[in-house]
C-alpha cells in the first residue's frame, strides 16, 4: 500500500505559496543589506590603506580614515530600499499578471461550470489552464524572486515557519505518517509547489522518511523546474515544440534529452501523471493506494486512487462542491460505508483508525 498527499492545504492548514514567496523578498532584502554593508566596509578599508601610503603633501583628513565618505551610507540605504521595491513590484504585477489570465480564461471556456456535469468535462477544463500556469512560471522565473536561494535554504525556511507559526500542519500529520509506516506503507508527497526542500523542511521529518515530487528551485537564477530536473532525471518530460524556446528559458540543458524537456507539475494531470510514474517506477501500478487531497488540481489523483480523501475544512470546500457537481458522493469519513472510494475529512486526526 502507498500513500501519496498534496502539501498545501492538506498536510498545511492553508496554502504556504503566500509565505514562501513573502520569505523569498525577505531573503533577497536581507542579501542585498548584507551586499552594501560589506561594500561599505571594504571602501572604508580601501581609503584607510590609502592614507598610509600618502606624502606630507597630501595627507587624508583622520575623519576620512574613520568613517564613509559624506552621503554614502545613506545612498546604499536609498539604493537597497529601491532595489527592495522593484523586486516587491515585479513580484506584484507577477501575482496580478497571473489572477487575470485566470479569471480570463475561466470567463472564456465553455461549458461553463454549470454545465459541466461530468467527470471528464471538468477534467478537459482542469487541463485546458495548463497555458496559464505554465506563463505565470516564465514570468516567475524572469522575475527572479528566487535567485541565489539554495536548497538548504529554503529546506530551513520550511522547517522554521513550521516552528513560529507562520505555517500550520493539520492535526495528526505526524501521527498519521508515522502509523502508515508502522503498517509498511510509503508516503510521498506530490505537490505543484515551486520547493520540493520548502515542503520536505515544513513536514519535519528526517531527510529521506518522505519522498517529496514536486517543482525545484535553480538557485544560480531562480528559475522554477520539475521535479528530478536539477540532477538531469526528470520525473516527467513532454516534447519540445516550435516556438517553445521562450517558455524554457532559464531551464538549461539539463531539461533536454531527446527532444524532450523536463516538466514541471502545474495541473491536476501533471500530478496524476507523476503518481503514475512513481508507481510504475516502484512496480506498484497493480497496487492499491490512498490520495488525499484539497484542490480541484488533486481531482485526477482523488479519482483514480483506490481511496481518495478530500481535506476540508467542511463541506463548502471548492473541491467537495465540484465533485458533487459531477456526480460523485462525497460522505464525511465517519458516514461512509465500506468501499466508500471518496470521503472528505477536517484532519489527518479523523482519518486514523476509520479510513485508513
Amino acid at each position: 500500500m502507498s500513500i501519496f498527499l498534496d502539501f498545501d492545504g492538506t498536510i498545511t492548514a492553508e496554502d504556504t505559496v503566500t509565505h514562501l514567496a513573502n520569505f523569498a523578498l525577505r531573503f533577497q532584502s536581507e542579501r542585498q543589506a548584507q551586499g552594501q554593508h560589506t561594500q561599505t566596509r571594504d571602501g572604508d578599508a580601501s581609503l584607510t590603506s590609502c592614507s598610509t601610503h600618502t606624502t606630507h603633501e597630501s595627507v587624508m583628513p583622520a575623519s576620512l580614515e574613520e568613517t564613509p565618505p559624506e552621503g554614502q551610507e545613506q545612498e546604499q540605504e536609498e539604493e537597497q530600499e529601491e532595489e527592495n521595491n522593484n523586486l516587491s513590484s515585479r513580484w506584484d504585477s507577477v501575482v496580478h499578471a497571473y489572477v487575470s489570465d485566470y479569471k480570463s480564461h475561466v470567463s472564456l471556456y465553455t461549458p461553463s461550470a454549470a454545465d459541466r456535469q461530468c467527470a471528464d468535462d471538468e477534467i478537459a477544463f482542469l487541463r485546458s489552464q495548463k497555458h496559464v500556469e505554465t506563463r505565470s512560471l516564465a514570468r516567475i522565473n524572469e522575475c527572479a524572486l528566487f535567485r541565489g536561494i539554495s536548497p538548504a535554504t529554503f529546506h530551513a525556511a520550511g522547517r522554521e515557519l513550521v516552528r513560529n507559526g507562520t505555517v500550520c500542519l493539520r492535526p495528526g500529520f505526524g501521527d498519521f505518517v508515522r502509523g502508515a509506516w508502522a503498517k509498511g506503507w510509503s508516503v510521498s508527497v506530490v505537490s505543484v509547489n515551486w520547493s520540493a526542500a520548502f515542503i520536505e523542511g515544513a513536514c519535519g521529518f528526517a531527510e529521506g522518511e518522505i519522498d517529496v515530487f514536486a517543482n525545484e528551485v535553480r538557485e544560480e537564477d531562480g528559475a522554477v523546474l520539475g521535479p528530478g530536473v536539477l540532477v538531469g532525471d526528470a520525473l516527467l518530460t513532454s516534447h519540445r515544440e516550435e516556438g517553445d524556446d521562450d517558455d524554457d528559458k532559464g531551464r538549461g540543458s539539463e531539461s533536454k534529452s531527446r527532444g524532450l524537456v523536463g516538466r514541471n507539475l502545474t495541473n491536476s494531470c501533471d500530478k496524476r501523471d507523476a503518481v503514475r510514474e512513481v508507481r510504475r517506477k516502484r512496480q506498484e501500478l497493480d497496487q492499491p493506494f490512498y490520495y488525499f487531497g484539497d484542490s480541484t488540481t488533486d481531482m485526477e489523483c482523488l479519482l483514480e486512487a483506490t481511496r481518495g480523501i478530500v481535506i476540508a475544512d467542511d463541506e463548502q470546500s471548492t473541491l467537495i462542491q465540484t465533485l458533487r457537481r459531477i456526480g460523485k458522493r462525497v460522505p464525511h469519513v465517519r458516514d461512509a460505508e465500506p468501499g466508500e472510494e471518496l470521503v472528505w475529512a477536517k484532519s489527518f486526526e479523523e482519518t486514523i483508525g476509520v479510513h485508513v
